[in-house]
């Protein structure tokens, strides 16, 4: 890593005053909390705002790990809940025969689909617990068993394997950890500190965060708008930015870092195809020859199959037959008029 410079690229000396300004932000809203609200302000997380260039092609189901050097969940405090594959009470037992006393709770599928299939049993659920883990075999089935609510507070259950061998260092792994939800959208927050840490611990987590967060981050630095930091009730405070023009041609958001000479994307580099043109079928309907076209501009959009020669003859086509189509309105309309004088003079007995 470059001397001053996180991942060669982010400010540390920008970083670090980002981070000492929300914290002055935190302190002084947290005193103004603690005098209206009897039970004092609740914990809140540092958000690292990531804005891409360019829109991702999918949403991703299973979040990217990122690790950190400080943990953002202490089991002493908050609930873990496990959510596992049935029987759930053999899981249970495994738990206990490989000491893991951090897990609170475990919860089998059978018993989300009957336990907690009504609504108020699954906020309950919610907000008993602080953190989810489940058997990354169950995860496609949990955004129907569990409903929109658990992604909008951010609660998603965090994926883990329970067929390892070492299970304890897996859920511990899990849960020193944070996690990056990507989305189709251009703009993704990360977890990366609890409102009352220190800037020290802080800037460590974003150290050892950064190069992680952008590695998969499909196109990787080259597809990088913005990075700013936020709270969920303050302002975005910028640590790192670029033009949007910058990279704009060599970044590939298929694959997750560009090449070392910045070409490794031929997708956009590429220059257009068209497709060959067809023989017509009818020579003599042709009534215009195109012998020469001009190659089509990056921003043209060309219907598979057909040539820009084919384009601009049916153009001419259309802007024939509706000139046909006017012409004959018109002799119509001179047809009627012609009948209507006539008649008007013939005399009534």
């Amino acid at each position: 890593m470059t001397e001053g410079l996180i991942d060669s690229h982010v400010s540390h000396a920008q970083a670090r005053a980002a981070i000492q300004a929300l914290i002055s932000h935190i302190r002084k809203s947290t005193s103004q909390s603690e005098k209206l609200e009897l039970l004092g302000p609740k914990e809140d997380y540092v958000w690292l705002v990531l804005a891409t260039k360019r829109m991702h092609p999918v949403a991703k189901l299973k979040p990217c790990k990122i690790p950190l050097a400080h943990s953002l969940v202490d089991p002493k405090d908050n609930s873990i809940c496990l959510i596992t594959k049935d029987p759930q009470r053999q899981y249970k037992d495994l738990l206990a025969a490989k000491g893991v006393d951090f897990v609170s709770r475990v919860v089998g599928v059978e018993k989300l689909k009957g336990k907690y299939k009504p609504f108020e049993t699954r906020r309950q659920l919610l907000r008993e617990s602080g953190l989810f883990l489940a058997d990354e075999r169950v995860v496609p089935l949990l955004p129907k068993l569990l409903g929109k609510m658990f992604f909008e507070a951010k609660k998603q259950p965090i994926p883990v394997c329970l067929t390892k061998r070492d299970i304890k260092g897996e859920l511990e792994g899990a849960i020193s950890s944070t996690y990056m939800h990507q989305n189709k959208g251009t703009c993704t927050s990360i977890k990366i500190a609890l409102s009352s840490e220190t800037a020290q611990h802080m800037v460590e987590n974003l150290v050892i965060a950064l190069p992680v967060i952008v590695t998969n981050t499909p196109g990787g630095w080259e597809n990088v708008q913005s990075l700013h930091i936020k709270t969920s009730q303050s302002v975005s405070l910028p640590i790192w930015s670029c033009d949007l023009g910058v990279g704009m041609r060599s970044t590939n958001i298929d694959d997750p870092t560009p090449g070392a000479d910045g070409t490794k994307d031929t997708k956009h580099n590429a220059t257009p195809r068209t497709a060959p043109s067809r023989p017509s079928s009818s020579p003599a309907t042709n009534k215009t020859t195109l012998t020469t076209s001009t190659p089509p501009s990056q921003d043209a959009i060309v219907p598979i199959g057909l040539s820009i020669a084919e384009l601009k003859l049916k153009r001419i086509r259309r802007l024939e037959a509706k000139k046909e189509m006017v012409a004959k309105g018109k002799t119509k309309l001179l047809g009627r008029g012609v009948k209507g004088s006539v008649l008007g003079k013939v005399p009534v007995a």
